[in-house]
């Protein structure tokens, strides 16, 4: 239930920002122009919907004033894992 639910909720884009977030990337800017790059998606388009995800928080990153690693928080994991894709 609860799946079918998420994946009416969230966009292909918001799925493939959750599925990719790895704690590997300083800022946002650099994972979402990786992201841009292997998928062939607009960053104008990928940076929405991270604000999306962020303003839900199911993600967490930092800004110009306080550098932070984009990071899933507890909610975006409990979401992946209920889609099947995290742990």
């Amino acid at each position: 239930m609860f799946k079918k639910l998420f994946l009416r909720a969230l966009n292909e884009n918001q799925i493939l920002i959750l599925e990719n977030i790895n704690g590997s990337h300083r800022s946002l800017n650099a994972f979402l122009e990786e992201l841009s790059k292997e998928f062939n998606k607009p960053m104008s388009t990928l940076k929405l919907n991270a604000r999306i995800l962020k303003e839900l928080g199911l993600i967490e990153y930092g800004g110009k004033e306080n550098p932070k690693p984009v990071e899933l928080t507890k909610p975006g994991k409990l979401v992946l894992k209920i889609l099947g894709v995290g742990e």
